[in-house]
């Protein structure tokens, strides 16, 4: 029986990859590069991909000026900015109905992001929906990234819960390797950047109206 749902954040919960393709263009525009990432390609390149190897991407690409933390840094900088003004922020398609109706069904609730910890509270805080989960596992919790098991794992133990008990909603083939690593069962909700990956989950929706039809045949 499922006592507990595990989301990840980016892209599942608000509608942050804009923001972080943002935060990489305005980067390379600071190092006098002017090159504006397509969906496409910053789907293709960055989503799903632990920001520090993004920041090594960049400089192997761009012949950036600067050792990986300075760049990892300053483009860390240029997206909490962003997130830090609620008015760039915005929530999926139907994530504030899919979470009011999970917890009307008496679900536990939890974040499982690689995003830093400031970076999770400053999204959950600016979309007014911080008290919807009982816990919040960042990257900054765990020793290492996804697609390793750690958020996953950590957030089922702060939840009392064996993984089994836990169902994962992810959009990425990385987050959807990581739950399942933890031992979760695997909803992939994907947006228009990760569409295109291999998602290898236990069930695929379309939408979070059609993740939570999903679950209902599981409880």
């Amino acid at each position: 029986m499922i006592q507990a749902v595990v989301l990840d954040l980016d892209g599942l919960i608000v509608d942050s990859e804009p923001l972080h393709q943002r935060a990489f263009s305005i980067l390379l525009a600071r190092h006098g590069i002017l090159h504006e990432f397509s969906e496409e390609e910053y789907g293709r390149e960055f989503v799903g991909i632990p920001v520090r190897e993004n920041a090594a991407y960049l400089i192997e690409r761009f012949g950036l000026r600067g050792t990986v933390d300075e760049i990892l840094a300053e483009r860390e900088a240029i997206y909490e900015a962003l997130i830090a003004d609620p008015a760039n922020l915005a929530p999926m398609p139907g994530a504030l109905a899919f979470l009011d109706a999970l917890r009307a069904r008496a679900l536990a609730l939890a974040v499982a992001t690689g995003s830093p910890r400031r970076q999770g509270e400053l999204i959950l805080r600016g979309l007014g929906i911080a008290e919807c989960f009982r816990v919040l596992v960042t990257g900054s919790d765990v020793p290492r990234s996804k697609p390793a098991p750690d958020v996953y794992l950590r957030a089922a133990r702060e939840l009392g819960l064996a993984p089994a008990r836990c169902v994962a909603i992810e959009d990425s083939a990385t987050g959807v390797a990581s739950a399942k690593a933890a031992g979760m069962r695997v909803i992939v909700v994907p947006n228009r950047y990760t569409a295109h990956q291999d998602l290898r989950a236990d069930a695929r929706a379309e939408n979070l109206e059609q993740a939570l039809a999903m679950l209902d045949t599981r409880l």
